[in-house]
């Protein structure tokens, strides 16, 4: 079908709105009301729309051909902020290192991280659902959205929440719509609530342990009844120029946030808790290794795992009973072996493994459609098998020939239904996200 023409578009978003002429267009309009405009012309033309914030988590979701890409770029201001209540309200296309420089000069943050966050949008972030490895103490984005504003696929704007935390008996239609991925609307606005800045900030990195051993440390410090605020095991830890003496290889990562009081009495305890675990002290046990950050080289340990999964041809989540972590690490490893060079990050207290795979080409996949059907054998028997198991595989990036292939995730018995109808309600015409389905990662919890 043919798509929009650049002077339509700006007949409905005002001049300047077309911030890219090439094919497909790439609309940003000004305000809510202008993207309620272009998606009831795109409802009732049949355009098939892409919603995007700053264009940095695009790697999969649309597996479809597309006629517009509509940006909440422009949307970027930060429309209240009540650091007495520890909320605010933003547009959906603040960057989020934006809203971060905004709220940590009144000593308040956004604790979220999932991968490339610094570089994404608020909008974006939201949209994703995603959570990183501060969700072990801090939880996902629904956790933290008070309320949005959504504009349907036919154009309607709808709000829902407010700035005030609050239970409300009945169907939470914000957490349905955080990780929803676009496909039942463009998110143009944003109420979350914030959280003090912690005083300290502490890593204590494990590392020389042997690899099916480092994923029972990582499960079992997790388990332990200690407020950590993160545990992972990364492997290989990434190499970065501020930190030049990281261990080699792969490492339990323990981070550490509060006042110095409490930093240094979980410590404490996590050291004790180590020996509870029959290891001995982390830093005597033969092959065992522990390296202590604090504060600056902490956070930049963390803003490098953080860009992670960049430059990675295929990024995988997977996911399983949180009891289960050695095991899915495990077949994470297999999949490495199998698909090529890569990398893991496992969320110890989530079950959840995202595994970043450097040797899967888009462009060589899509001539070599050999390769793609291999990879897809693959991804298919292992998104199998955890299913069975009652986990999932999500295709968080990828070469497009092969998430259209294999899905960017599969549907649980009696999901299907259900996703149809919400999709027919707040999409009719079913223009939003091409190709995709359901609700995205933050539907996987």
């Amino acid at each position: 079908m043919r798509g929009p023409h650049r002077r339509l578009l700006e007949e409905m978003a005002g001049p300047g709105a077309v911030v890219s002429g090439e094919s497909p267009p790439v609309v940003a309009p000004s305000s809510t009301e202008d993207v309620g405009r272009i998606l009831e012309r795109a409802s009732r033309e049949g355009w098939r729309v892409l919603p995007a914030g700053l264009a940095t988590w695009l790697g999969t979701g649309a597996t479809g051909e597309v006629d517009l890409v509509l940006s909440t770029r422009k949307l970027d201001g930060l429309t209240s902020y009540e650091p007495a209540d520890l909320t605010f309200t933003a547009g959906a296309g603040i960057p989020m290192s934006h809203l971060r420089r905004a709220t940590s000069g009144e000593g308040q943050w956004l604790p979220l991280d999932p991968p490339g966050s610094e570089r994404g949008s608020l909008g974006a972030l939201a949209s994703l659902g995603t959570a990183g490895p501060l969700g072990h103490a801090y939880g996902a984005p629904r956790d933290h959205v008070l309320g949005l504003t959504l504009v349907t696929g036919d154009g309607r704007v709808l709000k829902w929440g407010g700035r005030v935390v609050k239970n409300v008996a009945g169907f939470d239609v914000t957490r349905l719509s955080v990780g929803s991925r676009g496909a039942l609307g463009v998110i143009t606005s944003v109420s979350a609530r914030l959280f003090p800045l912690p005083d300290r900030d502490v890593t204590v990195l494990l590392s020389g342990y042997p690899e099916g051993e480092s994923a029972h440390l990582a499960r079992s410090l997790a388990a332990a009844p200690l407020p950590l605020a993160a545990v992972e095991l990364v492997d290989p830890l990434p190499g970065l120029r501020d930190l030049p003496d990281l261990p080699r290889g792969g490492a339990v990562v323990v981070r550490i946030l509060g006042s110095k009081a409490r930093v240094e009495g979980v410590e404490a305890k996590l050291a004790h808790e180590i020996r509870a675990l029959g290891r001995g002290e982390a830093s005597a046990e033969p092959g065992g290794e522990s390296k202590r950050l604090t504060d600056v080289r902490s956070r930049a340990l963390h803003a490098g795992l953080g860009r992670w999964e960049e430059g990675a041809a295929l990024v995988l989540r997977l996911a399983l009973l949180p009891s289960r972590l050695p095991q899915l690490v495990a077949r994470a490893r297999g999949v490495m072996e199998e698909l090529g060079e890569g990398r893991l990050s496992a969320h110890a207290g989530a079950g959840v493994v995202r595994l970043a795979l450097g040797r899967v080409s888009g462009e060589e996949g899509e001539r070599r459609g050999g390769e793609t059907g291999r990879w897809a054998g693959v991804l298919g028997r292992l998104r199998q098998e955890l299913e069975e198991e009652g986990g999932s595989l999500v295709l968080s990036s990828g070469p497009r020939a092969l998430v259209r292939e294999v899905g960017a995730w599969g549907a649980r018995p009696g999901e299907g239904r259900l996703l149809e109808g919400l999709k027919r309600t707040f999409d009719p015409e079913g223009v939003l996200a091409p190709g995709l389905s359901g609700s995205g990662e933050g539907g996987r919890g």
